[in-house]
């Protein structure tokens, strides 16, 4: 390019050779003028705008890719957390459900077991209480046969001659008639 300047500053009539520094930048001057300059602006715009936009597709499309790929993966490692917490939970119920019925079986035993003993007491309490009225009954068996032969016979006969024969018998079948009042005969 320098050359060509050399040959055309000659041709033209210009007498002084231009230094071997100034000839490039003068040559640059000269074929990078100011409208070349912002001519070569725009393109670089334009290129760099087309550049930008391709790669905010591709940016976008990428986006939209890895997006998905986290949702996804967010929606297996959610599952997959919820799924163990259910069976944790799950196993936690059961647990909780065999304790409370472990605990159920061991009262429904203690309560039979005190009922057992609660019935053994009873009948016990029914059998001194029975022993009891017999006993009271045998103590005052003649005076309560006594009573009531005089009321049911009255003054009608006199049973004072006869009373120690009868209660002598009565003495005698005395087993026999406790026997027959403890059993309803």
């Amino acid at each position: 390019m320098w050359l060509a300047l050399q040959i055309t500053g000659m041709k033209n009539g210009q007498k002084d050779p231009l230094s071997l520094d100034e000839a490039p930048n003068q040559a640059v001057e000269h074929f990078f003028d100011k409208d070349f300059r912002e001519e070569l602006r725009n393109r670089g715009r334009l290129h760099f705008e087309k550049i930008i936009g391709e790669n905010a597709v591709y940016l976008q499309q990428d986006l939209k890719l890895t997006t998905g790929q986290l949702n996804d993966y967010m929606k297996n490692e959610i599952s997959t957390k919820l799924k163990t917490e259910f069976e944790k939970y799950e196993q936690s119920i059961t647990d909780a459900k065999t304790m409370a019925m472990e605990a159920i079986k061991k009262t429904n035993d203690a309560i039979e077991e005190q009922r057992g003993l609660v019935a053994q007491e009873v009948q016990k309490q029914i059998a001194a209480e029975k022993k009891q009225m017999i006993d009271k009954f045998e103590k005052n068996m003649a005076d309560i046969i006594n009573h009531y032969v005089v009321d049911a016979i009255g003054s009608q006969i006199d049973l004072n001659s006869q009373l120690e024969f009868i209660l002598s018998e009565l003495e005698k079948n005395k087993k026999a008639i406790v026997e027959d009042i403890n059993h309803g005969a």
